[in-house]
């Protein structure tokens, strides 16, 4: 079944399920491979039916959908492609399936047009989201970036004060030793100081040490 999708769909309920497995099997480049209620019926048997796409129902309000999602996510970690349907309108709905780790979604009203294009998308790498929920989560993001901004801001006023003669030493570029040297210090104890600030900051390198000093202004006057 060379180019063609193959679908596994999940539904609590039959003849929903058996309805959409009928019609998606009709279209053509499409093969619906399993048609089952729930996502632990076809755990044992992703490896053979090797899907492009997986439907799941998110099944309000028991949010049975969002389980298996997660246990799908969880047994294997790198299933990219999975389409939520029977979603309601609610941000806060579409929000929680695209952090459970789904690709695209419908909402309750979607027609089985929409759920053919969507299949499509899917498959092919896109991620569908609509344009509120996209500006939702743009927004979200730039939250979670001023919070993460706040927290290292906070996390400076924990620091030492031989952390920050460091850090300030490292925003001038000198090296470990220099900094030992510099402040007559043994080399293993300034790797340890730039170890507690690495962490303490939540960054990954000097280099980001340093940015972030210059761009806080973190640096003037401390040493």
């Amino acid at each position: 079944m060379e180019g063609v999708i193959r679908i596994v769909m999940i539904h609590r309920q039959r003849l929903v399920r058996e309805g959409l497995a009928f019609v998606l099997a009709q279209q053509q480049g499409m093969a619906v491979v399993s048609s089952v209620a729930e996502a632990c019926e076809v755990l044992g048997e992703m490896a053979t039916l090797r899907p492009d796409v997986i439907i799941i129902e998110l099944s309000l309000p028991e949010r049975d959908g969002l389980s298996d999602l997660r246990q799908l996510r969880k047994t294997f970690p790198d299933l990219t492609k999975v389409l939520m349907i029977g979603l309601s309108e609610l941000v806060s709905d579409v929000l929680a399936c695209i952090e459970a780790g789904a690709s695209g979604y419908l909402p309750q009203e979607a027609s089985l047009e929409d759920l053919i294009r969507s299949v499509r998308a899917v498959a092919a790498g896109e991620a569908l989201c609509s344009p509120k929920v996209t500006s939702f989560l743009f927004t979200r993001i730039a939250q979670r970036a001023r919070e993460r901004e706040r927290l290292q801001a906070l996390s400076f006023v924990n620091l030492t004060r031989r952390e920050r003669e460091v850090i300030a030493l490292v925003e001038e570029g000198l090296s470990n030793k220099e900094i030992a040297v510099r402040l007559q210090i043994e080399l293993q104890t300034v790797k340890n100081h730039v170890h507690n600030i690495l962490e303490k900051l939540q960054l990954n390198s000097r280099r980001e040490v340093a940015r972030y000093a210059r761009e806080q202004g973190l640096v003037q006057g401390w040493v």
